[in-house]
Parts: structure tokens; sequence; C-alpha cells
């Protein structure tokens, strides 16, 4: 009779499978990297609150307290990453990628295969079966991991950088919303000084200081003042119709208000060479494009080690007479594909990343000098059409009072009248354009508005 084999199976096979029964256990929870994501956001933006895929109850009650008595810009930024439903999808990304990283972790699972052989010439039925798992795990799930872990870190980052990008937008459509208001009030005096322009030539022509020429071409000023006044309200109405989109309404909301006002002079700021290092440290896509890169690297480190990609180790079974069992190996036999090809993808891809990461820094910096730049052209002339205004303001006064007491024409008054229309639109589409630029350089260097100010501040202290 033929002795029965042992049934201890060696160390290695016991160790890989009750690794693989343990594995089982892992569950999917992106909770801790929604958090990380949500302070991400908070820290570049100043948002004292952002939208969480699991705590969002609250978002209704906040909403109607920040609507209530108007929104100044800080406020509107709040509203929309609380709101926006293209930013709500986009932290779905964080758990898929979570969900990528647990299915990394993961061994692979243990195959079983079993035979009835039937012999030709007759005689008792022999049966083969074993039951494997592949050892290639044992080397590769720390490799699949750091590359997953990698993907979600970049994803983290990804998203928190298109709420940065959300926020400016909304800064820049808070700030245009502004403006267009703005421009409407000018629009609206500009018309009011076109009815008294006519109530004058009336008065005038009754007395018989005037003539009907002076009369219409008080009314044709008038007629061009109330066109202006229905393109300036229309404008307004745009303005305020992307500010809510971005805001995540497809409606403007009953009572819907902005109480923020355009700066009337310059804010300080630091400088260049600080701005830039704020851009390198905190700018969320060069953060990114790092994650990128690493996770490139790790991805090649992953596929060198898969030269091999299947080596099972488990238990073989064979009854004929009687059972036998033992331990039983599967190895792949790298002939023909030694995984060269992913290899050189591989390195490719890494040697991508990192000439993109060198654009994206090259980009910051640029972006950083342009913005700076544009926002101090734009003060300068602000400073011009500011003076320009009280001119033209001070003209048109002391030509309607020529004009009252029959000195000039009414030419000088309607002249003079468009020049204080003009200096007043110019002045607040270049303050406009200043304001624009500010938010863009929260952009731009990744840091909030209220820190710029501080480095500013921070800065000055330093200077003797």
């Amino acid at each position: 009779m033929n002795a029965r084999p042992p049934t201890v199976f060696p160390s290695c096979a016991t160790a890989t499978l009750v690794a693989v029964l343990f594995s089982g256990c892992s569950t999917v929870d992106p909770t801790p990297d929604y958090d990380r994501a949500v302070q991400e956001i908070q820290s570049a933006t100043g948002a004292a609150n952002v939208y969480h895929p699991d705590i969002h109850d609250d978002i209704p009650n906040r909403e109607a307290e920040l609507l209530e008595q108007g929104l100044e810009l800080q406020e509107a930024v709040e509203l929309g990453l609380l709101r926006n439903p293209f930013l709500q999808a986009s932290f779905r990304n964080i758990g898929i990628a979570q969900a990528d990283r647990v299915q990394a972790g993961l061994w692979t699972n243990p195959s079983l295969s079993a035979a009835l052989l039937f012999p030709v010439d007759g005689g008792q039925t022999k049966i083969e079966g074993g039951l494997f798992a592949n050892l290639v795990d044992l080397w590769q799930i720390p490799e699949r991991t750091r590359v997953a872990q990698s993907n979600l870190e970049r994803h983290v980052l990804e998203l928190a950088h298109s709420a940065v990008q959300l926020a400016a937008n909304i800064r820049a459509a808070y700030i245009e919303t502004l403006a267009a208001e703005q421009l409407l009030v000018i629009a609206q005096e500009n018309q009011d000084s076109a009815v008294r322009l006519v109530e004058i030539a009336n008065l005038r022509l009754e007395a018989a200081a005037a003539t009907a020429i002076d009369l219409n071409l008080a009314e044709l000023e008038l007629l061009d003042a109330q066109v202006a006044l229905r393109d300036a309200a229309f404008e307004a109405g745009e303005r305020q119709r992307e500010l809510v989109t971005l805001l995540g309404y497809a409606n403007t909301p009953p009572g819907f208000a902005i109480t923020g006002t355009l700066p009337s002079s310059s804010e300080t700021l630091p400088e260049v060479e600080t701005l830039k290092r704020l851009a390198h440290e905190r700018r969320l896509d060069i953060r990114a494009a790092v994650a990128r890169v690493e996770q490139a690297a790790a991805e090649l480190e992953r596929q060198h080690g898969l030269v091999v990609r299947i080596a099972g180790v488990g238990i073989s079974a064979e009854r004929e007479d009687d059972w036998a069992l033992g331990p039983g190996l599967k190895l792949e036999l790298p002939i023909f594909d030694q995984n060269q090809a992913q290899i050189a993808k591989a390195v490719e891809a890494f040697s991508q990343h990192e000439a993109l990461l060198r654009a994206v820094l090259v980009s910051a910096s640029q972006d950083v000098s342009s913005v700076i730049a544009r926002t101090q052209a734009q003060w300068g002339a602000a400073g011009l059409y500011k003076d320009q205004v009280a001119r033209a303001q001070e003209a048109l006064e002391l030509s309607r009072q020529s004009y009252e007491v029959g000195k000039t024409t009414i030419l000088p008054v309607i002249e003079a009248q468009r020049k204080l229309l003009s200096a007043k639109r110019l002045h607040a589409l270049r303050i406009r354009a200043a304001a624009v630029a500010v938010s863009d350089l929260e952009r731009a260097t990744g840091t909030s508005r209220e820190e710029l100010l501080k480095a500013s501040i921070r800065q000055d202290r330093k200077e003797p």
C-alpha cells in the first residue's frame, strides 16, 4: 500500500493563501480623500464652506444665509463652491480613484483546476486538481498600490485646481456684473443729463433765445442716451445671468443681489518674485503635474516587475488508488514577451510628464508676470481716467451755464456731455479690468486675495 504524503503545506504557500483570504476584507472609503480635497480648496480660495459629497444636507440653509443680505465677493465664491454641479460631479473622480486604489491592493483571485481522466485500457478513473494563487502579487501589489495612490493624489489636486479655476471665474463674473451695474448707472445719469438739456433747450426756444435746431440736437442726444441705457440694461442682465450660472442656478433666485463695490484705488501687492515663489509653492496644477511624474515613475517600476507575470503557488492533488497532495508551482517562461514594449511605453510616459512639469512651471512664471503687468497698467490708466472724469464734469457744468445765459450754442454742451460719458465709461472699464486682473492673480498664484495682501504686508515689514 502506498504511503500517504504529508498534508502540511510549505510556509510560503500557507502565507500566500492566508494573505489572499484577508485581502478580501478591504473596503472603499473615499471620505478622507474628500476631506483632503476640501481642505486644499479652502486653503487656495479662502472659502469658508465647500461642497463635500458626504456632508451636503446643510447646503440649503447656508445658501439661504448667503442670499439673504446680498452677496459679497467672497460669499459668491463660497456659494459657487457649494452649488456648482460640475464641481460636484468632479468630486466623484476621487471616489473612482479611491476604488482603483483599493483594487490595486487586492490579490488576484486564486485559480482552481480539476480534471477527470478515464484510462484508455480500462482501470480506475484518475482525478487531478489544484488550487493556485499568483505569487507575482507578492511584489506587484506594492507597486500597483503606489501607482494607484499617485493617481489618487493627482485626482485630489486636479479637483482642487478645477475648484480654484471655478472660484476665479466666479470672481471675474462678479466683478463684470458689478461693472455692468455701474455702467448702467452711468447710462441712466447720461439720460437724465440729456433730459435736462432738452428742458433747457425748450425753455430757451420759448424765450426766443434759441432755435429749433438746438431743440432737435438736444432731442437726438436724448434718443442716443435712451438707446445706450437699454443696451446697458441688457448687458447688466447678461453679466448677472453668467454669474448665476456659475453659482449653479438654472434661473436667477428671487431677490438675488450682489452688494460689493468696485475698488476705488489700487491694492498693494507683493513683488513679482514673491508672487512667482507663491505660484510654484501653491498652484495646484503644478502639484498635480508633480503627482503625474510620481505616478509615471511608479508605473515604470511596476512594469519592470512584470517580466514574469504568472508565478502561481498552491496545492496540487491527485487521486488514483488513493489521494496524493503536495505543493504546486506554475511559472511563466519569459522567452518571447519580456514586457519590453510596456517598459518602453512607461519610459516614454515618464519623460513626457517630466517635460510637461517643466512646461507648467514656465507657464506659471510667465502667467504671474503677465497678470501683474496687466494689473499695474490697468490701475495706471484708471487713475488717468479718474482725473479726466473730474475735468469733463467741470467742463459740462461750465458749458451748460454758458448756454443757459446765451453765451454759447448747444453744441459745446453736447460735446462736453459726450466727453463726460466717455470718461466715466472708460474709467469704469479700467477699474473692472484691474479688479479682474487681481482675481486672475489669485488664480495665477494659487493663493487667495487675503493671503496675497498678507504676503504684501509681511514683505513691507521686512523692508528697511
